[in-house]
């Protein structure tokens, strides 16, 4: 019985023989009832520990027990008790703790289970991921570093997105606007921007991304390394960028299912739902500046290199977080090359003046070219 086995491990450890597995089983004892240890603490009262014996026979821990328990009183055993009659006065007067320790043993086990059950539960549940914002304003630049190094430059009016941490298999940000990216490398854990037109796959490389949302095209120029680019609307369809080449994707077919009006559409009306238009160009360094003209605002600079009127327009109302409207379609399509520094937005007009006569005035934020 359950009972018999603790007395023999009480005797033991009374007596210097128990052993590291029995002590742990005497313990668990303890921590099921505290009856149990209540008379623990009443027999090593009584019983004399000075017996050496080095074998402890079952039988013979039983004999010691009915001997010393007969000089207390409470029990009233002969010295000719048989060991069924040891086992007989220890039950009738531990038998209702013992049954209530029993009782509240089973409520502490039931507990104990409900409340491991819960852990794991929650242990299991997944673990939800905040997410962090930058923004800049038009007129403004940021930069910022992501939790795996990878550094980030935000130009005016731009938007990033980016957990706190990169859990799983991947690591991902959207981006609204323009940003230059320096992907620390991981194998491993591939890096993806998703933007309103494209996502952008890459291991660890430097490439510029420009995506407006409300502008008629976005693009990416990759500096170095490699990204494979999947076309939202069409995403099964993936291409892969070489150092030196950028690819324009139309973002008219995404702007007419929202019902946005695109600002500038010159470029993309032979666009369909069914068919994005998608260029892709090689291009290179300013000899001048030694900097592709596509990441020249990353300095500072200004740059526009063989540009329609209309994308430099566009590049000036986010520089310089202005209102421009162009009255005239025929200028629109006007080509220009140039590079700026520190010059206003009226000094930048007056110097695209040169190559093709235009006239334009300043109503409070507002340019208005003509």
């Amino acid at each position: 019985m359950q009972e018999d086995r603790f007395y023999i491990l009480v005797s033991k450890k009374m007596y210097g023989k128990l052993t590291a597995e029995e002590a742990e089983e005497l313990a668990l004892y303890f921590t099921i009832s505290p009856n149990y240890l209540e008379i623990y603490q009443q027999l090593s009262g009584q019983l004399n520990t000075t017996d050496t014996s080095d074998v402890i026979n079952n039988d013979k821990v039983l004999q010691n027990l009915r001997s010393k328990l007969s000089s207390d009183p409470t029990y009233n055993v002969q010295e000719t008790a048989t060991e069924n009659d040891v086992k007989e006065t220890f039950w009738k007067r531990y038998r209702r703790p013992i049954v209530k320790s029993s009782f509240f043993a089973l409520v502490f086990i039931s507990a104990f289970v409900i409340l491991f059950l819960r852990e794991k539960q929650t242990i299991a549940r997944p673990v939800a991921v905040s997410e962090n914002n930058v923004s800049t304003r038009p007129g403004s630049k940021s930069q910022v570093t992501l939790p795996d190094g990878t550094t980030v430059i935000l130009n005016a009016d731009s938007k990033l997105t980016y957990p706190d941490n990169f859990l799983g298999e991947t690591r991902e940000v959207s981006l609204e606007g323009e940003a230059y990216f320096n992907v620390t490398h991981n194998k491993k854990k591939p890096f993806i921007i998703h933007t309103k037109a494209m996502d952008i796959k890459v291991l660890g490389t430097v490439f510029n991304v420009k995506a407006y949302p409300q502008e008629s095209t976005s693009e990416a120029t990759l500096i170095k390394g490699s990204i494979e680019v999947t076309l939202t609307s069409h995403s099964n369809e993936k291409i892969m960028l070489k150092p030196s080449e950028k690819i324009t994707v139309s973002n008219l077919p995404l702007l007419k299912k929202q019902n946005e009006k695109p600002k500038m559409g010159i470029n993309a009306e032979p666009a369909t739902e069914e068919t994005p238009l998608v260029m892709l160009d090689h291009v290179s360094e300013d000899k001048k500046e030694n900097i592709y003209s596509e990441i020249g605002w990353t300095q500072n600079k200004l740059m526009f290199k063989n540009e329609s009127f209309d994308e430099i327009v566009k590049t000036m109302e986010h520089w310089y977080g202005c209102n421009i409207e162009v009255k005239s379609d025929k200028l629109k399509l006007q080509k220009f090359t140039g590079n700026f520094t520190e010059e206003s937005c009226m000094q930048v007009l007056q110097a695209l003046q040169l190559s093709y006569n235009f006239s334009f005035k300043k109503e409070n934020n507002n340019i208005i070219i003509y």
